[in-house]
């Protein structure tokens, strides 16, 4: 029975990856369905620690297949890879005994039709088992892409831009679990109330002081804790919090939040304005709208007015706004931390076909702008085609836009969250 049911486990994790990587599924749509939700929590937790291992650990994994096997991986079988990907992380990574895993490895080759496959991944089992490949020593690109997991091309210019010792710390910060930090509705409970009903029920929780109502929980199963459930607080990178924090919102009347789905910095800003003060937030898909309608309901959130609209085709609205927040869709590379996958679904190819979407929905969210007002275009890249490249271009051609200070980056630097860039923009 045991064994049936680690298959079974197994099996989702396998299910996830190839569904992600085959299909173009995300992550979130899959955890939101079966087979997943079939599982038990304690199931469901083993489920996102493998796909996660995987992905964070998945060029050192594809190293050792490719050594023990003598096999290119484009030769091998997609299911079996990722069967052999989920068990050498398992092998490496979790406190299970290795004779364990290597049976039921093979037991799931049979369950999900791969019968065929079975003496093969024994035998690259096996092998580990008896003599883990070395990883590649020094400091070149190749080495580095297979020690911290990472594709050749971003390793390349991490290092053309900042060097040996930066991209070292950028890999391992990109490997480690992301911070636990967390948004705390001040419409509904202030951080001390906060803290100190976290607290009573075995949480530790620090108050982030750099960013208004942050706070950084650790301890199991926060989300089944009331206060979450209820809508009182809800998970948000401190960088991105950082982001909807930059501009005092004091005396804004009329506030636009543009690309704002799923909503959070929407949120954010809404708690900043007063009373009577309009928040627009628009976003091109309408589906996305509904969800972020269902959330504003969940927390509470009040002001928040929704229009669908496609920015990237002009702006729909006048020369009426106080302040825009332009955060615009990206590649999310400054995000693998927190979406491992996103290393190896990105190209580098993409990033000038973001630019230019990104360039004209600045430019819709700047002409919305009032004269003397100002604007923050940000996304959560590290790259300079999505940041410094699209505002330099877009100052080029807007001669009423100024720079107001310097580019805001979370990554070099001290902060702890995920890699957001930000541009204060004036229309004069």
């Amino acid at each position: 029975m045991r064994d049936k049911k680690g298959t079974r486990t197994r099996a989702v994790a396998v299910d996830a990856l190839t569904r992600r990587f085959g299909d173009s599924v995300s992550l979130d749509t899959i955890y939101c369905s079966s087979p997943y939700l079939d599982l038990n929590i304690q199931d469901q937790g083993l489920v996102r620690e493998l796909v996660d291992g995987v992905l964070r650990n998945r060029g050192k994994i594809d190293f050792y297949i490719s050594s023990l096997s003598n096999r290119r991986l484009s030769r091998i079988d997609e299911v079996v890879l990722w069967i052999l990907r989920v068990s050498l992380y398992e092998m490496e990574s979790l406190r299970i005994p290795h004779y364990a895993s290597v049976h039921t490895a093979v037991s799931l080759c049979k369950s999900v039709g791969k019968t065929s496959a079975r003496g093969f991944v024994n035998a690259v089992l096996r092998e580990f088992q008896r003599r883990p490949p070395e990883l590649p020593e020094g400091n070149s690109s190749k080495a580095l892409a297979i020690r911290y997991s990472h594709p050749r091309w971003l390793v390349n210019r991490y290092l053309n831009r900042w060097g040996f010792q930066t991209t070292i710390e950028l890999l391992d910060r990109n490997n480690r679990l992301p911070e636990p930090t967390l948004w705390v509705n001040p419409s509904r409970i202030e951080i001390p109330e906060f803290r100190k009903r976290l607290v009573a029920d075995g949480f530790e929780v620090e108050v982030v002081e750099v960013v208004p109502n942050c706070t950084r929980v650790t301890g199991r199963g926060v989300t089944g804790h009331a206060l979450y459930r209820d809508g009182y607080c809800f998970f948000m990178d401190i960088s991105s919090q950082l982001v909807a924090s930059l501009v005092d919102m004091t005396g804004k009347r009329v506030v636009g939040d543009f690309c704002a789905a799923p909503g959070g910095k929407s949120f954010l800003l809404a708690s900043q304005l007063d009373a009577d003060a309009l928040l627009v937030s628009s976003d091109v898909s309408r589906r996305r709208l509904g969800f972020m309608k269902r959330r504003a309901a969940q927390y509470r959130i009040k002001g928040v007015n929704l229009v669908q609209a496609d920015l990237v085709k002009g702006s729909p609205f006048g020369c009426s706004f106080d302040f825009v927040l332009v955060d615009v869709p990206c590649s999310g590379l400054g995000t693998i931390r927190s979406n491992p996958d996103i290393r190896w679904i990105i190209r580098e190819s993409d990033l000038r076909q973001y630019q230019q979407r990104q360039l004209e929905i600045l430019t819709s969210g700047f002409v919305a702008l009032k004269r003397g007002r100002c604007l923050v275009y940000s996304t959560c890249s590290t790259e300079p085609e999505e940041n410094e490249q699209v505002v330099e271009e877009f100052l080029g051609l807007q001669k009423q836009a100024e720079l107001v200070k310097g580019f805001f980056r979370t990554f070099p630097g001290n902060e702890a969250g995920d890699g957001f860039f930000a541009a204060q923009v004036r229309r004069v």
